[in-house]
């Protein structure tokens, strides 16, 4: 081995590996922690569904839980529905009970996760959506510490996913967001470190979340050899399950009505933010930011994560009233553009750094 080649000791930082495992286990006491408190707010882990007070999900799912109590607004959230589609993957009921069925079965990850592809149903069902909500934090909290080391930076850069206010949200309403994120930041790891399994980790978080492809797709147009294959595999998947969602219920290209001309959605979502309670403006306020800062940011700044920084913040802009409108939604939707930020920063320690695409001997492991 040449002099230049050996490895580099550092007994003042932790490694890669330890930041990982050290933060897993922070991440996972801390969304164990939120859930417990969240089920306890919602009289039982049945609440956790947020079944809306017209939900037509009701019937269903009290066949499966028993008393399941609908007290959310209106229909309701998300995550009722990521549970009637793991119990209908083939979507031979389901896709009735609900608008824009093939839209709703493009996160088709979580679910088919959550039911271990079909074989969980009832209670056992909703533990293990709770339990790839928890791990899925965990390991994003973990991932996040490992890449800030592998940059030269400090591993408490984890904290811009354990004090995220979207990453709070994600983990009490166990929606796929956590799911999403937890694989986008497997791909940004393995893209750091020059692993050919980059893009099938990008791939599977864009079947969690369609939107997480912005990160990807942003590498590869970044990427000095322009890595095509970063955003052409995540995207082959991703419409080649919308095809077939196309041809068994309907049209599966729809955007949901989340997407608007620039800053249309935000002045609309305004009109309203006066209705809203301190909570649900505190989580506007930090989406607002997020944007704002990460437009700031990535414009000023260059780093290896500007162009995702700016993709999804241009996203924000882009985003319609039905976004914007409550701060849950917003927060939630613009949660990674803080943790792209973090892991952004420069290191003051360049011999300590990977470069994107390579592996640094001595921060390998």
């Amino acid at each position: 081995m040449a002099p230049e080649d050996k490895p580099i000791h550092r007994t003042d930082q932790v490694s890669p590996k330890t930041a990982f495992w050290k933060w897993t286990i922070i991440g996972c006491v801390a969304a164990t922690t939120l859930v417990i408190a969240q089920t306890n707010a919602v009289g039982g882990t049945a609440g956790l569904l947020q079944v809306g007070e017209v939900s037509p999900l009701h019937q269903i799912l009290e066949e499966q839980l028993g008393d399941v109590p609908a007290d959310a607004p209106h229909n309701g959230h998300d995550t009722q529905t990521f549970y009637a589609i793991a119990l209908d993957l083939a979507g031979d009921r389901v896709p009735e009970l609900f608008d824009n069925a093939a839209y709703r079965y493009r996160r088709i990850l979580y679910p088919a996760s959550a039911s271990l592809f079909g074989l969980l149903d009832g209670h056992a069902l909703l533990t293990s959506m709770i339990v790839i909500t928890i791990a899925s934090a965990g390991l994003a909290t973990g991932l996040t510490a490992a890449i800030a080391r592998r940059r030269g930076l400090s591993d408490w850069v984890a904290l811009a996913v354990l004090l995220n206010p979207g990453v709070w949200l994600a983990v009490r309403l166990i929606t796929a967001d956590m799911l999403a994120l937890f694989l986008m930041l497997l791909g940004l790891h393995w893209f750091l470190m020059g692993r050919k399994w980059a893009p099938l980790a990008f791939a599977l978080s864009g079947l969690a979340k369609e939107v997480y492809l912005v990160t990807p797709g942003a590498l590869a147009l970044a990427s000095p050899r322009r890595r095509w294959s970063l955003i052409v595999v995540p995207v082959s998947v991703l419409v080649s399950w919308m095809a077939w969602l196309t041809l068994t219920m309907g049209d599966a290209l729809t955007s949901g009505g989340n997407l608007d001309l620039p800053f249309v959605g935000i002045i609309e979502a305004a009109r309203v933010w006066n209705a809203v309670d301190g909570t649900d403006l505190f989580y506007l306020l930090f989406a607002l930011v997020s944007v704002a800062v990460g437009l700031v940011y990535s414009s000023f700044t260059k780093s290896w994560l500007r162009w995702p920084i700016m993709a999804w913040s241009a996203l924000g802009l882009l985003s319609s009233g039905f976004v914007w409108n409550f701060g849950n939604n917003a927060a939630r939707a613009f949660a990674p553009i803080a943790v792209l930020i973090a892991l952004s920063v420069r290191s003051r320690r360049p011999d300590e750094v990977s470069k994107p695409g390579e592996v640094v001997l001595g921060l390998a492991e």
